[in-house]
């Protein structure tokens, strides 16, 4: 079966489905035929979202499932995949977007919220690979969309830690795209950039940082997109702001330049400060 038409009624699991990318995510995947489970920690906004989506109960095959689980707790990540197995019957498509921003300085970091930070973007992703790994291995063309970030290839002051862990889930992206190529499983890489969501007002701030300009942000539909683009047509990985992706070139490159543009575009301390 061709990657360019892809099955109807194929089955995929969401995390971080309760808001932002993953609900717009959702949304997306269930107008264009499939099943959808949805995970996140918040159970009322994951219920919301499936009345929403299938506001009466279906005839046949249900579009969505509600799976409240924290990507960080082993046992009750396998037990929601168990869920997901009985109900769906496999999984066809697996988004791992469930993740946490931090700004703060290096200076600032404390080391809880940096734990968490961490345990949820880095480890909920590994968790949630290794318990999907028996479903996907049973489906005719499985895929994986890892959605990093562009930070996660060029760094930001002020979010260390964020591009830290994102950076760990391109290289997660990387290493599982040759540990799964037996097994046939497309591993996908998403770099979102700026993007109008309630993200940056969720996230802790200790050093009381301006939060970014949304005014030019992509919408979270724009990524909702890419991740069905990426499931059609899957590729190593997709970058969906291109001036980050030059910039990252470039920081490998000549990095004191590739820090020079990045302070001027980024203005205030770290342009005063940029040498």
């Amino acid at each position: 079966m061709s990657a360019t038409n892809p099955p109807l009624r194929r089955r995929a699991l969401v995390t971080g489905a309760s808001s932002g990318i993953g609900a717009a995510t959702a949304r997306l995947l269930v107008r264009e035929g499939y099943r959808v489970a949805l995970l996140a920690r918040d159970e009322i906004r994951l219920r919301r979202l499936a009345q929403e989506l299938e506001p009466a109960p279906s005839a046949g095959e249900p579009r969505t499932l509600v799976l409240p689980c924290d990507v960080r707790e082993p046992e009750r990540l396998e037990r929601a995949f168990h869920e997901l197995d009985r109900a769906f019957g496999g999984l066809d498509l697996l988004v791992n977007n469930a993740g946490l921003g931090y700004r703060a300085r290096v200076a600032e970091l404390e080391p809880a919220l940096l734990r968490q930070t961490f345990e949820t973007n880095v480890l909920g992703v590994l968790l949630a690979c290794r318990s999907a790994l028996p479903l996907l291995r049973k489906s005719e063309r499985a895929v994986v969309v890892n959605v990093a970030s562009v930070v996660g290839r060029r760094g930001i002051p002020g979010q260390a830690a964020y591009s830290a862990s994102k950076a760990a889930v391109v290289s997660i992206g990387e290493a599982l795209r040759l540990e799964w190529r037996a097994d046939r499983i497309a591993v996908c890489t998403l770099n979102p950039g700026l993007t109008a969501t309630g993200f940056f007002e969720a996230q802790p701030n200790p050093s009381r940082l301006a939060p970014p300009d949304l005014r030019d942000a992509d919408p979270a539909e724009r990524v909702a997109r890419a991740v069905l683009e990426l499931d059609r047509q899957p590729r190593a990985e997709l970058s969906l702001r291109r001036k980050w992706a030059w910039l990252a070139l470039l920081s490998q490159l000549a990095p004191r330049l590739g820090d020079r543009v990045l302070a001027r575009r980024l203005g205030g301390d770290w342009d005063r400060h940029a040498t």
